[in-house]
Parts: structure tokens; C-alpha cells; sequence
């Protein structure tokens, strides 16, 4: 990657993560990267955009097959993450950074994090913060046209721990200082979560997510900008739509432009107004910012950032609340600690 040839990148799983977003960036992004090899659980062929892929059985994976690597893609079950990490720990990978899907590793799974410890540098591939529309607003905000952001509003257009990523990202924070899960009332089906993060600033995410109806609001200290609404009440914030495909967002006299590279992955979602129905085919637009961050030396989503979603989900998912401290926060020593033995107790 140094001396202007591509990086080589190997993947490791080869469900729909990996067919709907990984190998349709790859073909974008050729001079950056080529793939080193394809290899899953068992053998077999693949099909997608046109394209066909042998996929090698993971249990002959050699040292050979590693030689030169630079970038490792870990997309498998999530059940599966501790045992494909046992497998690659076997080897000499000291030299390879490690991009691991979201949410790294499951709760009960926290003791195996010491098996990252292998690799040169760990991402995560968390592509919900690099979705081109995310660019749009923080220009938007840069531009003075809501005063401070405060408040995003997800009504069934976010999920989980990315859609705790994606209120940072928008909010400009990096940690979660408490959330509450509670029944929707009102003889509502689903859920509502409350993030609050320092300086006030928080989240509110209505469940269960739709992308076919969700709408996104972020509420500032001078106004708001919403993909919803007729531009009265809120800035609106809107896809450009071209040939099928999405070129770009504006509010207002703000506007972005995506690659020609990038509009590619978008190509045949067309037609629809508002942002969240092209959610999927941003993602696969921030899957694919996320690999030209790692080639130019940026990398991608910091794993410590990752992990504080994950417990944050796993607490309002089981517990429905969560309050940062020593004991709960993995960006504490004494966290990580506590929750390696008890995962490790609890097998």
C-alpha cells in the first residue's frame, strides 16, 4: 500500500454482509485493493452483481494464504467471531490489521478480546458513520444553519448499537453517559430508547426500525434538519436523485456530491424521497469509505468507540438501562476486567 500498488485484503465469512456490501465496494475500489482470498466455513461458489467467487474452506486456510496480506475482514456469525479468532491466532499475523464487523464480539463473548491483542491494528466496520448523507448535515451544521446540534431523533430508522454510532456521529460525541429502553405507550407497538450523552446532548430512538417509513431529525440550538416534513418546520434534508441512482444530498443552499465510484453502489435505488429508504445503499457507500480510510492510513471506526456500543445495547436490550461508571463502561480497566471473569465464568 506504501509503494503505490493496492493493499490485498482477505475476507473471512460470505453471507449477506459480505455479498451486499463488501465485495461490491472491492469491485469499486480496485486500485486500492485486491482480493487476497475468500474463505468461509465450508467451500463453494458465490454469486453477486454479476460477479462469481470461489470461497475456500476456513479449516485450509495455511500461512501461505496470509503472506503479503495487509487487511483482514472478519464478517461471520456473530456466534462464530471466538472460534474464526482462535483460527487466525494461529498464525503470524502481527503484520495485518484486523477490520472485524459490528458489534465485534457478543456480550458473553467479552473475554475473547485478548485474541485481538494478535494483530498489528483492529477496526471496526461500523459503515453507519460514514454514510454520505452524515457529510451532508455536518456541512450543514459547519455552515451555521441549526446553531449546536442537541437532539437526533430516529423514528424506526435506526437499530441497535448502530444506531448508537450513528447519534454520536451526528452529535459529535464519542461516549454514552446513560440510556433508558421503555414500551412505547399509548396502546403502541415497540419501543423507545433514550441515549444522553456529556454536555447534555442526547438521542431518542422510536423501535422497531422500518426504512420503508423512518425518518431522522436533528434538533440544534438555532433550528433543525429533518428528511421529512415540507421545509417549514425543519431545514430538509434530501437525496439527489439521478438515472437511478443517488448523486448526492442538500439542505437548503448546502450541498454534497457523492464519486461517480460511489453512485455505482447506489445504482437502481432511485425513486424514493426521503434518506432512510436508501439506507441500505448508504451503508454499502460507507462500507466502502471506510476501506479508502484504512488505505489512506485514517482507518476506520476506533474499536474502543465500538465496544462502548455494544455494552450499551446489551444493557438497555436486557436490563433496559444503562449508567456509565467504573463497573459498566469497557473504556474503564476495571470493566474490562470484571466483565472477562464473569464471562468466563458464565462459560
Amino acid at each position: 500500500m506504501t509503494d503505490g500498488a493496492p493493499g490485498r485484503i482477505l475476507i473471512v465469512g460470505c453471507g449477506k454482509r459480505v455479498l451486499d456490501a463488501a465485495l461490491p465496494a472491492l469491485r469499486q475500489v480496485t486500485e486500492r485493493w485486491s482480493l487476497a482470498g475468500l474463505f468461509a466455513r465450508s467451500a463453494r461458489e458465490i454469486e453477486t452483481g454479476g460477479h462469481t467467487y470461489a470461497v475456500r474452506a476456513l479449516e485450509g486456510l495455511t500461512a501461505d494464504d496470509l503472506s503479503g496480506v495487509d487487511l483482514v475482514h472478519l464478517a461471520v456469525a456473530k456466534d462464530a467471531v471466538p472460534a474464526v479468532l482462535e483460527r487466525l491466532g494461529r498464525f503470524e499475523v502481527g503484520g495485518i490489521d484486523l477490520l472485524i464487523d459490528t458489534p465485534v464480539v457478543r456480550f458473553k463473548h467479552f473475554r475473547h478480546l485478548g485474541r485481538l491483542k494478535a494483530w498489528r491494528r483492529v477496526w471496526v466496520a461500523e459503515d453507519c458513520v460514514a454514510m454520505p448523507w452524515l457529510e451532508t448535515v455536518a456541512l450543514a451544521v459547519e455552515e451555521g444553519l441549526i446553531g449546536r446540534p442537541m437532539k437526533v431523533l430516529f423514528d424506526r430508522s435506526a437499530y441497535a448499537y448502530h444506531g448508537v454510532a450513528t447519534a454520536k456521529a451526528l452529535l459529535g460525541v464519542r461516549r454514552v453517559v446513560s440510556g433508558r429502553r421503555k414500551a412505547l405507550g399509548g396502546g403502541q407497538s415497540g419501543h423507545e430508547r433514550t441515549l444522553r450523552f456529556p454536555g447534555g446532548k442526547r438521542c431518542v430512538v422510536i423501535e422497531p426500525r422500518d426504512y420503508s417509513v423512518g425518518k431522522v431529525t436533528l434538533f440544534g440550538t438555532g433550528g433543525s434538519i429533518s428528511d421529512s416534513g415540507d421545509g417549514v418546520k425543519h431545514q430538509l434534508l434530501r437525496p439527489v436523485i439521478e438515472e437511478g441512482m443517488v448523486r448526492g444530498f442538500e439542505i437548503g443552499r448546502v450541498a454534497t456530491r457523492l464519486a461517480p465510484h460511489e453512485c455505482e453502489l447506489t445504482r437502481g435505488d432511485g425513486g424514493e424521497m426521503g434518506v432512510i429508504p436508501h439506507q441500505e445503499a448508504m451503508k454499502r457507500v460507507g462500507f466502502l469509505r471506510l476501506l479508502e480510510g484504512i488505505a489512506d492510513g485514517r482507518g476506520a471506526y476506533p474499536l474502543a468507540d465500538a465496544l462502548d456500543d455494544m455494552v450499551v445495547d446489551y444493557h438497555l436490550e436486557k436490563l433496559g438501562r444503562y449508567l456509565a461508571n467504573p463497573f459498566t463502561s469497557p473504556r474503564s480497566p476495571l470493566a474490562r476486567g470484571l466483565l472477562s471473569v464473569l464471562t468466563r465464568l458464565g462459560g
